[in-house]
């Protein structure tokens, strides 16, 4: 607090030497002067608080002086000192204003009592004054406050007149960004905040205000002359408990701010900032009734808002674009005149939604639209209770669903005729296979009649022989000994067992069988073939060769149909080598490891085939004999049998060199995994699946098939499985569902994952991550075995 300044008016040098003296000793600060043109130049260059004057200075007139000083200083309190005086007088200092009359002889102590209360009183009409400023400061700013929603606008007006009744210089206020956090600079005027750090950032930091003096203390005087503001006052700004930013003044003059100035601020940042919040939030409310009203009238479905008595509220340009009528001129139509309650006020949609509740139904408008309505009460709205209705537009979806349906029925039917179309064709295709078979057959009997011919021949001369010995026999003439007998009929037994062996071949390859496959000798089944044809290789001067490897493990196949198989490429062979020298057929079987399968192979040195008919050459009725000489079913059916057993069947051929059949089917070599392992097949493609499913049988797996994502899930969540084959599409359906059914015990299952030709590289890679490998087409053994071996890490 600032001492108070007392002016002490006396021409008796000692008198003013003891009023300053006692002034001192009580804390107040004098200012002595001896005329009354000096007292008048004091208050004009300093603020005095109190004046004591003798009435009579001189030649003066103390009534003079306190008129004088009284225009100078209205606040100044004025005490008159004389000793003797008229009545008169006394009165007539009053009048002036005077605080008070003392007499001399002075008493010291009565005298500085009178000027305590002086200065008191000099404080109170201060402060009195000051309230009924800033009351008018604070109303004033609050009436500008009420003229304005908008923040900048508020912000700048309270801003600017506060600068006005407090001389500063510069104003500024940082409000929080609700979308960062900071604090930013919202509005200012003249020259920014200065020092380092900046007033308002203390006053962010401590929620409390701030004042400085004299930002220029303590600085150099070049960093000094670079900040224009020297006193600043900084507030918070606080909306209830929420502390939104700060308001700062600036003067370009020392110690321009009290402690009131502070005070007023403060008071005038807290209207502020709640004018601010208050703008906020009719900002919000604004721009959110704005983003209601476009989405309430983007929504294309029809949306009314009615009262309790079925009046239209609010409805939304689509209901209005339905009605026919501008939005502006909805609001009173009646629920019946917007036709979507079926029914009249209060017997409908809205009635019913009013006094029970939500409402479901669907209306078909004279127009022929149908519309799925929902009809619901909302409660508590500005108007009272209303009621909402929403009507979808359905009637493509109806009509569509209509179509469908009809589709679905006609799809039905032609299922059902597919279905026994379907059975027809494998009635069919069976008896295919039986001619085919009984064609080969006609090929057979000459051969076989002249096969049979031979031992039968045998047979029949030695039981001739037999008989005519042991009937001209006499008892001059035994027969021949016992030994020499039993030679001849072990030759007829012998010759006999020829001819059964011929016969049950040609009836084994004849009769109509069902696929029951057996691990069998490949050797063999060839063997048995080239003893059907013996005859007739013999007659055509066909030289046969083979070539087998020792100890090839066996094949899981069906014998006959193998046999008919290896027939139909025999035939083919015999046919192609027609006038041709020299004839040769050649069989080869090796086993291939990286295939896990033995392969055939039939060479023979005919004409060779085109590469335009290579093509077409498994095609079924593909044939390039004369007409009556085959079916060109031949080459089809075998293409058919090999990969029904899981194998694969190619063809080379060099015109007029020959051609050579290769079959590779897979087999159980000796170490091999096994039935000890099982192996899901899940493929969408039938054939594919049940390709995939031969081969793994045939290397001798136990396999698991599924047609389906869900049947794959749930098969791989039943355990047991040590490797699946995938389609990649059963995995890309749902990944999650995979990754869940995949675990078996915590530990995954090995999976290779099947890629369809249409995808390309990324696809392929897409889904890696759910699969220990991926196979592209075409699924031949080599890639198969190789995909089981990277995955499982074992000899197969």
């Amino acid at each position: 607090m600032q001492p108070v300044t007392i002016l002490i008016v006396d021409d008796d040098q000692d008198m003013l030497r003891l009023l300053c003296a006692s002034a001192r000793a009580r804390q107040y600060e004098p200012i002595a002067a001896t005329c009354v043109k000096t007292a008048i130049d004091v208050v004009r260059s300093a603020p005095v608080d109190v004046a004591v004057i003798d009435l009579s200075v001189g030649s003066e007139s103390g009534l003079d002086a306190i008129g004088q000083l009284s225009e100078l200083s209205a606040d100044l309190e004025i005490l008159i000192v004389s000793g003797a005086v008229p009545l008169m007088s006394a009165i007539e200092s009053y009048d002036l204003a005077a605080f008070a009359f003392v007499q001399k002889p002075v008493d010291i102590e009565h005298l500085f009592a009178t000027v305590k209360r002086a200065v008191e009183r000099r404080r109170m009409n201060l402060a009195n004054r000051r309230l009924i400023w800033e009351m008018q400061v604070t109303n004033a700013i609050g009436e500008d406050l009420r003229r304005s929603l908008d923040s900048r606008e508020l912000i700048e007006s309270t801003l600017q007149r506060l600068m006005d009744v407090l001389q500063a210089t510069s104003g500024s206020a940082r409000l929080m960004n609700a979308l960062t956090g900071e604090f930013d600079v919202h509005a200012a005027i003249g020259p920014p905040e200065a020092g380092a750090p900046r007033p308002s950032d203390l006053v962010l930091a401590s929620r409390a205000p701030v004042m400085f003096a004299d930002l220029h203390e303590g600085l150099p005087a070049e960093s000094a002359s670079r900040i224009p503001v020297r006193s600043a006052i900084s507030v918070p700004m606080f909306a209830g408990d929420e502390l939104i930013g700060a308001l700062s003044l600036g003067a370009s003059a020392p110690r321009r701010f009290s402690g009131d100035d502070r005070r007023l601020v403060t008071t005038i940042a807290g209207h502020l900032a709640v004018a601010v919040q208050n703008a906020r939030f009719h900002s919000y409310a604004r721009i959110g009734k704005q983003q209601w009203e476009a989405t309430f009238d983007a929504i294309s479905d029809l949306i009314a808002v009615f009262d309790g008595r079925g009046r239209l509220l609010r409805g939304n340009v689509a209901l209005a674009a339905h009605l026919g009528r501008p939005v502006t001129a909805l609001r009173n139509t009646s629920c019946d005149e917007v036709g979507l309650c079926d029914g009249a006020h209060p017997d409908c949609a809205v009635g019913h939604a009013a006094a029970e509740g939500c409402v479901q139904a669907e209306i078909t408008t004279p127009a022929g639209q149908i519309f799925s309505v929902t009809t619901c009460p909302v409660p508590d709205i500005a108007d009272g209770p209303a009621v909402v209705q929403i009507a979808k537009n359905v009637t493509q979806e109806i009509q569509s669903a209509r179509r469908l349906q009809q589709m679905s029925d006609e799809i039905a039917v032609t299922n059902g005729r597919l279905l026994a179309t379907v059975e027809r064709l494998k009635t069919t295709q069976a008896q295919l296979l039986q001619a085919e078979k009984l064609s080969a057959i006609g090929q057979l009997v000459a051969g076989v009649a002249h096969e049979l011919n031979n031992p039968l021949t045998s047979v029949i001369g030695y039981a001739q022989l037999v008989e005519e010995e042991l009937r001209q026999a006499s008892a001059d003439e035994p027969p021949r000994t016992a030994a020499e007998l039993a030679a001849d009929l072990r030759r007829i037994a012998e010759e006999s067992e020829r001819a059964a062996r011929i016969v049950r071949n040609l009836l084994a390859f004849a009769r109509r069988q069902t696929a029951e496959r057996a691990p069998q000798d490949l050797t063999d089944l060839v063997s048995r073939v080239l003893a059907l044809r013996a005859y007739e290789f013999r007659l055509n001067g066909i030289e046969i060769e083979t070539a087998f490897d020792s100890g090839l493990p066996h094949v899981m196949a069906d014998a006959g149909h193998l046999q008919q198989a290896l027939l139909n490429l025999v035939l083919n062979a015999e046919q192609a080598m027609r006038g041709r020298a020299p004839r040769r057929l050649h069989f080869a079987a090796r086993y291939v490891a990286a295939a896990g399968a033995v392969e055939l192979s039939l060479t023979d040195s005919g004409h060779g085939i085109s590469d335009d008919n290579l093509r077409r050459i498994f095609d079924p009725f593909f044939t390039t004999r004369d007409v009556g000489e085959g079916t060109g079913l031949g080459l089809s059916i075998c293409y058919g049998i090999v990969r029904d057993h899981g194998g694969q069947i190619t063809v080379q051929s060099r015109v007029g060199v020959g051609t050579t059949f290769s079959l590779l089917l897979p087999a159980r070599a000796d170490g091999a995994v096994g039935a000890d392992h099982e192996v899901l097949v899940a493929h969408g493609d039938q054939t594919e699946r049940d390709y995939l499913a031969a081969v793994l049988g045939g290397w001798g797996y136990r396999v698991s098939v599924a047609a389906t994502a869900e049947a794959a899930r749930e098969r791989l969540r039943g355990g047991g499985i040590d490797t699946a084959f995938v389609d990649r599409v059963f995995v890309a359906a749902d990944r999650d569902a995979w990754r869940s059914a995949r675990a078996i015990d915590g530990q995954p299952a090995l999976i290779v994952l099947l890629t369809s030709a249409e995808e390309d590289e990324t696809m392929a890679t897409a889904d890696a991550g759910e699969a220990s490998a991926v196979l592209p087409p075409p699924f031949e053994m080599r890639a198969l075995r190789a995909a089981l071996r990277a995955v499982s890490k074992e000899c197969v």
